[in-house]
């Protein structure tokens, strides 16, 4: 064969392909590739973006079967016709490289005014982290979607993709970061992970949680975007050297070519990789070496109880027992060393916040009664101080107490000294004092401020007073909130503190930064605590439910000897 008739024959075949068709080898016959359904509505119902109006297309493939959950693709930015996605998406299924899947092209909402400009939403909903925006997904979009147009969707994070470019990439992918439960394969082309609404601090959040069942797929442009919100071309090197770094599975490209390029001719190759071995699941990263310098290898959190009203202020005893307080029903219950749950005592007097001395003797807090309670090993209680609205209570190993409490009218939240009956204030300056954690040498006290993402450090006196007070433990705040939302602290034998906060569990290193953060199947954490036989699972409490782990380090108490302080891993 001359070389101009094999280039007539290919281009014959690539025409072939381009129109919908496959040239079969052997019985050379036109095999027409099945064709998806194009739909096309408004959407102005959205109560988490109120007001808003934007225009939605659907691809519904040919082979789909009302019997069996269709595979999702979530695209932002809408529906572009000259990306001809739908015949892009009719041969990948048909030719079985992606599973049958239907797409829903979304784009931004527009709140509209007749007399004025309107206001744009895409910034809003695409640029900031969060989970805002995968609620709008997961609570209006496909619900709607399946609704109105009878369709059988998975609602397995596996079985679902999504993507965009630009600021629709970051969206995508942080769709997938805030709940890869509901995506978990991510298209990101050019993505705008900066400095607009927060999103430079992925790339970070990466290095430093927990790795999550999340592939993705990313590129950006030599001559990519670059303003005063960053530089998309180094963000986007920066975005692949964290993924690696914390052992994600991901292909990066860096084209050669402006911003944006290749979304739509790498589209394809973008889905076969992203849905490759399907239904096998994806797989989370291997996670950074400071966060396996915590967590222990096949040791994810498991549900240890639920249906609580609020379960909070964890406190361990000396022999691996972890007691806790369910608030609202005025109850304080044990777990054991197996697990088990029982109710310590049925009147719990309120508390919110419980320690153990060095004695064994229990103790609880309560804002409602502004009482602190002593109690023993049987479950007897008895006053030991009142007239403090306490948060948290922190035993010393000297018999005496400290409690912090919010603030009270016009008033700071404080830090307490209370020893048989006898209270001092021993800082009345924090905005609201949550969790407090003594170290493991006894002579460092941390102090939470639930109103800030610090956590103070002070040097405790010999008489207990406390001095040399440092704003020192940096935490990481959502972007929806002003304020960490830190609750209850513990450190561990190995000089660790570990914080509840909104954002899941964070441990901070000896010199104060947040280090490692473990997120928890179910979001913000308000208590959290070690134990267990061995003095190596750790306890945290969300809300109604109880989670447990192993990890590589150890409960520290008032119970617990006097211990060097060294350099942690961390």
């Amino acid at each position: 064969m001359t070389k101009s008739k094999l280039n007539s024959l290919l281009l014959s075949f690539y025409i072939a392909f381009l129109s919908g068709t496959i040239s079969n080898a052997q019985t050379h016959t036109a095999v027409a590739v099945p064709k998806g359904t194009i739909e096309n509505f408004e959407f102005k119902e959205s109560k988490i973006f109120p007001g808003t109006v934007r225009n939605v297309t659907i691809y519904i493939p040919s082979q789909i079967d009302p019997a069996i959950p269709a595979c999702v693709y979530v695209q932002q930015d809408g529906f572009n016709p000259d990306a001809q996605f739908n015949s892009i998406l009719d041969t990948l299924i048909h030719k079985k490289e992606i599973p049958v899947t239907v797409a829903i092209f979304v784009e931004p909402g527009f709140l509209p005014n007749e007399n004025s400009i309107g206001r744009p939403n895409r910034c809003l909903e695409y640029d900031g982290l969060g989970d805002t925006y995968a609620r709008f997904l997961l609570e209006e979009i496909l619900p709607y979607v399946a609704h109105t147009y009878k369709l059988n969707l998975s609602n397995k994070g596996n079985d679902r993709s999504i993507g965009g470019c630009s600021s629709g990439a970051i969206s995508a992918f942080n769709a997938a970061w805030e709940r890869p439960d509901s995506f978990s394969r991510v298209y990101c082309i050019s993505g705008s992970f900066v400095a607009f609404r927060g999103g430079h601090e992925l790339p970070t959040l990466i290095r430093k949680t927990e790795a999550k069942s999340i592939r993705t797929f990313l590129t950006a442009g030599t001559n990519d975007m670059e303003n005063c919100a960053g530089d998309w071309t180094l963000i986007g090197q920066e975005m692949e050297k964290s993924l690696k770094f914390s052992g994600y599975e991901y292909q990066f490209q860096l084209l050669n070519g402006d911003h944006c390029v290749g979304f739509k001719n790498l589209f394809a190759d973008g889905m076969r990789y992203l849905w490759k071995g399907w239904p096998e699941p994806v797989n989370a990263g291997t996670s950074a070496p400071r966060v396996n310098d915590i967590i222990l290898p096949n040791e994810p959190w498991q549900l240890v109880a639920e249906g609580f009203a609020a379960a909070r202020g964890p406190a361990c005893n000396a022999m691996g027992e972890i007691f806790f307080a369910d608030t609202p029903n005025n109850k304080i219950h044990k777990i054991d060393i197996k697990n088990h749950i029982t109710t310590f005592i049925k009147n719990g007097d309120h508390a919110n916040g419980l320690s153990f001395g060095a004695n064994g003797d229990l103790y609880s807090v309560s804002e409602t009664t502004g009482k602190i309670m002593r109690y023993d090993n049987a479950g007897k209680g008895t006053l030991y101080a009142d007239g403090i609205r306490g948060q948290y209570v922190l035993a010393k190993p000297d018999g005496g107490l400290y409690v912090s409490t919010g603030p009270a009218a016009s008033e700071n939240g404080k830090v307490w000294m209370v020893k048989n009956n006898n209270k001092i204030t021993v800082d009345p300056a924090i905005s609201f004092a949550t969790g407090i954690a003594m170290s493991p040498d006894q002579w460092l006290l941390a102090v939470a401020d639930k109103q800030s993402h610090w956590v103070y450090s002070y040097e405790i006196s010999p008489d207990g007073l406390l001095r040399n007070k440092e704003r020192f433990y940096w935490l990481h705040v959502p972007d929806a909130e002003d304020n960490s939302g830190a609750e209850s602290m513990c450190y561990d034998r190995e000089g660790h503190l570990y914080v509840a906060t909104g954002m899941g569990i964070q441990i901070c290193a000896w010199d104060g930064p947040t280090q490692v953060i473990l997120p928890l199947p179910q979001g913000k954490v308000t208590g959290i605590c070690i134990g267990g036989a061995d003095f190596d699972t750790l306890f945290a409490f969300c809300q109604d439910k109880v989670y447990s782990r192993k990890i590589k380090n150890h409960t520290l108490g008032a119970f617990t000897p006097w211990t060097k302080m060294t350099r942690g891993k961390l």
